[in-house]
């Protein structure tokens, strides 16, 4: 059943005089019908007919689909089926109206209500004719007249109408018409009308040979026919239109890749196959206004598919709602599908005992950590055994020993987290696999932590255990070539947790073991990087958002060995520093840096700085002060800046200070890296000398906060009023550049202005961009 949109209480009442007005023209028209006598009731019948088969043809007069929508009925009063009494032909051509209104309508108040505001439009249209063409006005000129008076009158009608039944940010205008589009519509039904009527009067006279044969009505039914082909040619194109898109939709549905992405991409094709303004999915059924189907996106769970307000006002035509059904069956196809192919999915990748992913999820989630994980993410693999678990099912049963399992599973579960991945790979042998790592003592920590949760004592049964479990760790800090590595060290080390135990050092306790053996290669991979000078360094624009240029880079270093691939940064600090090679490494660094910043300064001679990390300690005679200082005397035209790490000044001596105050008098810039990071302290701004304060991206996560903003204006002010340069880190799309640059801040860097790149890309981005900020 469909329903029309204007059902509210405010549109019945805006309805009501035009369905008055309807019922007293039309009552008007019946009764000067039994009097009034037409000369032919052929015509009569005719015109009736005509109007009726000439309805469905709606013409689009707006600049977009849908509303205003316009018909051509009224090109059937060209010939007036009783000329002496135009009203009364306005009446005749009013039922016609009222008959098609039920037709395509299907609700008598809306067919009333279009009536009455055609019949009102019919009268003008007639009236105006006649009056003109009695004044000597050309026929021609009279139709186009009223021809546009109908119009303008019907439509101020609808958008009357339309204001009223919709929603206030939903409100069309009048701007809304294509002058062009109903100009077009204007003459093509004021020539009709034009042809009509010199057919009535000139042609068919000479045509007629029997005076008691009138081919009146055969004029009136010949339009009227061309206006139903036309009519159904726009239909089939919507049909057309609507098959195309049901088509799309048939593609697209089965690619979204989850529940939610299913349901917005069948939102948005439902919104185009129907034109509606309005689609959603609800528990409760269409109701009086709008037109549904069934559809069912979670098993068990049936909602609805809802389109309640077409696009422009229109109506809902029988092919939208079998469109809908069509949009809503595939949807519903698609989700079972879904279901029954992650449901295969499901059991063929979990443990059927214990619910936990089995060996072959275990073996796709290993080697999704390894290859997907950042530059500078670890990731570490923790192989727990069960100790003594035969003699357990030996001696109690298997059934004991499946519930044992169970236990423990769920408290690995429940240990590890929603972060990390837990999968029983053997009868009872677990891994866990723990990703976005730091270091292996965060590995370890978590490691200890599972282990003595799983090894709690229970009671299965009634009889009560203690599990002693055997757990190996092993940890990668960059990416393998084999991730199957890491399962065998972790293997390993395991082993050796038994081995011990057998020999009687850990009798009774669960123990976890840590793999040496991957510790120790990495050692040599980096040793052998620093000592051979492998290292290589990444550059990172430092930017005045003010002036829009580049004034300095930052000098990261970098390694990828040509086995293993990329070291993370992390981790080549920690070995370098574990092995005591960390001033080594940072001697290659800024050599390395400044001879870069010079080839930067002859490309652009406003480059003339350049920043690399030192730890504090580095900073002092006995370490690398000499040195550093050295560096800076042979390049006189740069200004080499060493970052010192906001959170090692905590503990800062007096002597430190003094190494600090030396390094500045050599023309050394001192930058406090990361303030705002973690426990940050005030201290460190007033009592340690620095030229320049970079802010961490952490105190700009949310510049929709008032409190971020008010804290970067007053760090901004505060290194105006020292004399210090004031750089804000993070910085990664332009709409955060805008609201520090009005904040005052001029100095910035972060991935928006540049990532690090290497000295080569670098190279090649000054002499293609020059000292632009932003390329791309």
């Amino acid at each position: 059943m469909f329903r029309v949109l204007d059902t509210t209480r405010k549109g019945n009442l805006f309805s009501t005089p035009f369905a008055v007005f309807a019922l007293c023209v039309i009552g008007y028209g019946a009764y000067r019908l039994t009097d009034a006598r037409p000369e032919s009731w052929t015509l009569v019948l005719a015109v009736i007919l005509g109007v009726l088969i000439c309805s469905p043809l709606q013409i689009r007069v707006g600049r977009a689909p849908g509303f205003p929508l316009v018909g051509v009925a009224i090109v059937m009063l060209a010939i007036p089926p009783v000329r002496e009494l135009p009203i009364l032909s306005v009446s005749i051509w009013a039922i016609g109206i009222l008959l098609s209104q039920l037709v395509i309508r299907r609700s008598l108040m809306h067919a009333l209500y279009v009536t009455g505001l055609g019949s009102a439009a019919a009268s003008a249209f007639v009236l105006i004719h006649v009056g003109l063409t009695d004044r000597g006005v050309w026929s021609s000129v009279g139709f186009i007249v009223a021809t546009l008076v109908y119009y303008a009158i019907f439509l101020v009608g609808e958008f009357a109408r339309h204001r009223i039944g919709t929603p206030p940010g939903r409100i069309l205008g009048f701007t809304r018409i294509s002058p062009i589009r109903l100009g077009s519509v204007i003459l093509v039904v004021a020539m009709t009308a034009t042809i009509m009527r010199f057919a009535d009067t000139a042609v068919i006279p000479w045509l007629e040979q029997d005076p008691h044969t009138r081919l009146t009505p055969f004029i009136v039914l010949l339009v009227a026919s061309i206006a139903y082909m036309l009519a159904q040619r726009s239909r089939f194109a919507g049909i057309e239109r609507r098959l195309s898109r049901l088509v799309d939709a048939a593609v697209e549905l089965p690619m979204a890749a989850a529940r939610d992405e299913l349901s917005d991409a069948l939102l948005t094709r439902a919104r185009r196959v129907v034109q509606a303004g309005s689609i959603e999915l609800r528990a409760a059924p269409p109701e009086r206004n709008e037109i549904g189907a069934k559809i069912e996106l979670d098993p068990g769970i049936e909602q609805h598919l809802v389109a309640s307000r077409k696009i422009g006002g229109g109506l809902f035509l029988r092919e939208d709602e079998r469109a809908l059904a069509t949009l809503a069956h595939l949807a519903t196809e698609t989700a079972r599908t879904r279901h029954e192919i992650e449901s295969l999915e499901t059991r063929a990748d979990s443990d059927a005992l214990t619910g936990l992913p089995n060996y072959g999820a275990f073996q796709k989630a290993l080697a999704d950590a390894n290859e997907n994980r950042s530059y500078h993410e670890g990731i570490a693999l923790l192989f727990i055994d069960l100790d003594n678990f035969k003699k357990l099912n030996d001696g109690f049963g298997h059934r004991i020993g499946d519930e044992l399992l169970k236990v423990i599973a769920g408290r690995l579960r429940s240990a590890a987290g929603g972060g990390d991945f837990v999968s029983r790979v053997g009868g009872d042998e677990f891994v866990v696999i723990f990703s976005d790592l730091d270091s292996l003592e965060q590995a370890r920590t978590s490691s200890e932590r599972i282990v003595a949760a799983a090894s709690q004592p229970l009671t299965v049964e009634g009889r009560c255990m203690r599990p002693t479990l055997s757990a190996g760790l092993a940890f990668s800090s960059h990416r393998e070539l084999d991730a199957q590595s890491l399962v065998e060290d972790a293997d390993r080390a395991m082993l050796n947790v038994k081995r011990s135990r057998r020999s009687g050092d850990q009798a009774s306790e669960s123990s976890l073991g840590v793999s040496s053996h991957r510790a120790a290669r990495t050692n040599d991979i980096v040793a052998r990087a620093i000592r051979e000078d492998r290292l290589v360094l990444a550059f990172q624009p430092i930017v005045d958002i003010q002036q829009g240029e580049i004034w300095a880079f930052e000098a990261l270093v970098r390694y990828v060995d040509p086995e293993l691939g990329p070291v993370s940064p992390p981790s080549l600090v920690a070995r370098a520093k574990s092995l005591g090679l960390m001033n080594e490494l940072t001697r290659q660094v800024i050599t390395k840096a400044l001879d870069a910043a010079e080839e930067f300064r002859r490309l652009e001679p406003g480059i003339r700085c350049i920043t690399v990390n030192l730890e504090l300690g580095q900073i002092t005679e006995a370490e690398l002060g000499p040195f550093v200082r050295e560096a800076a005397r042979l390049h006189p035209d740069i200004a080499l800046c060493i970052e010192l790490n906001e959170r090692s000044l905590h503990a800062v001596t007096d002597e430190l200070r003094r190494d600090a105050e030396i390094m500045q008098s050599a023309g050394v810039l001192i930058a406090l890296d990361d303030y705002g990071s973690e426990a940050s302290s005030v201290g460190a701004l007033v009592h340690f000398p620095m030229n320049i304060l970079k802010i961490d991206k952490s105190l700009i996560d949310n510049l929709d906060d008032t409190r971020q903003r008010e804290v970067i204006k007053a760090l901004q002010g505060f290194g105006d009023n020292l004399d210090y340069t004031v750089i804000v880190e993070g910085i990664e799309n332009r709409e955060m550049a805008e609201i520090l640059g009005g904040l005052g801040v001029r100095s910035v860097q972060g991935y928006y202005f540049g990532r690090p790149i290497s000295h080569m890309l670098t190279v090649e981005r000054l002499q293609r961009w020059g000292r632009r900020a932003v390329i791309g």
